[in-house]
């Protein structure tokens, strides 16, 4: 048996277990009662002929080693997916978590965690994207063998707090008022948004090559255009779902982008910015005086990609 009864110099009585694999000593630990000791002895060593046993010095090395490993593997995900992920590591992960020894880590103190940090006032959504990334840290430090199992995969996420804004669909009518009350050449783009149903990256991917006659007039959406993490620059991205999928135009559409495709070639920006480019959602909004058009038009608060419902 690996169990060594030892006394110090206080007098009080300490059992080390020690396990060997090879003839090599590969994991020890005190404890202050022999039936701990003996117990712990005995299911490392089952672990290690199942072939489950894991090096528990491994689990030693602060999170942020883990994530950093993890972080660097994502180089195939989306580009905002990976911004997200990297921002919530960054803002909400690391100064709570970031030091521990992934070991440590427990389900309880994940779930104190979620739960301060929408006391502290985050959205839910924030906390449940955050929680997110902290479980898929943890899935890669199970597979790297660090950690038997993943804490974080049962804690639940936040459902209290403020409720999922829901789209808002407007009228014919109310499109008419909107689209009046933009200012300048842009006001095109809102319609387009509208009656084609488009996200705002989408509509700033659309080179004039995209535009397509059969079976009729339509989009082929093919990349989006967003913007980095924070505003940043613009970038050219795939679709969500990595799908390219065609949009017919309605009869109002065609001459807007008629209009915005003459004399253009094919690898052209269909609504291009002024200074050439893709458009920028911000600077589009400052162009048609985005907040009073809307307020003008009864409606306080419309977002832009509400345009699409």
């Amino acid at each position: 048996m690996g169990v060594q009864r030892y006394t110090l110099p206080s007098g009080a009585v300490r059992y080390r277990a020690r396990v060997k694999s090879h003839g090599r000593e590969v994991a020890a630990r005190v404890f202050e009662r022999k039936a701990d000791a003996v117990a712990w002895e005995q299911d490392q060593r089952r672990r290690l002929r199942l072939g489950e046993w894991i090096d528990p010095r491994r689990g030693q090395v602060p999170l942020s080693v883990v994530a950093t490993d993890w972080l660097g593997s994502r180089s195939s995900v989306k580009r905002r997916t990976r911004e997200s992920d990297e921002s919530a590591w960054r803002n909400y992960i690391a100064p709570r978590f970031g030091n521990w020894p992934v070991a440590s880590i427990t389900a309880a103190e994940v779930s104190g965690w979620v739960g301060s940090l929408v006391a502290r006032g985050l959205a839910p959504s924030t906390a449940t994207r955050a929680l997110a990334t902290l479980r898929s840290v943890l899935a890669f430090a199970v597979a790297d063998a660090r950690v038997q199992h993943n804490v974080a995969a049962s804690v639940r996420k936040p459902t209290s707090g403020r409720a999922r804004r829901e789209g808002q669909a407007l009228t014919l009518d109310e499109l008419a008022k909107l689209m009046e009350a933009c200012q300048g050449q842009y006001r095109d783009v809102v319609p387009v948004l509208a009656l084609a149903g488009l996200r705002w990256g989408e509509l700033a991917g659309l080179r004039v090559g995209d535009l397509v006659s059969v079976p009729g007039p339509g989009l082929r959406l093919r990349r989006a255009v967003l913007a980095g993490g924070g505003g940043g620059a613009l970038y050219v991205d795939t679709l969500k779902n990595n799908r390219a999928r065609t949009v017919p135009l309605v009869v109002a559409l065609v001459p807007i982008v008629d209009r915005w495709s003459a004399d253009k070639a094919s690898d052209a920006w269909l609504f291009h910015a002024p200074e050439g480019g893709p458009l920028r959602e911000s600077n589009w909004k400052r162009s048609v005086r985005w907040s009073v058009a809307t307020a003008a038009a009864g409606l306080q608060g419309f977002r832009v990609h509400d345009l699409r419902h």
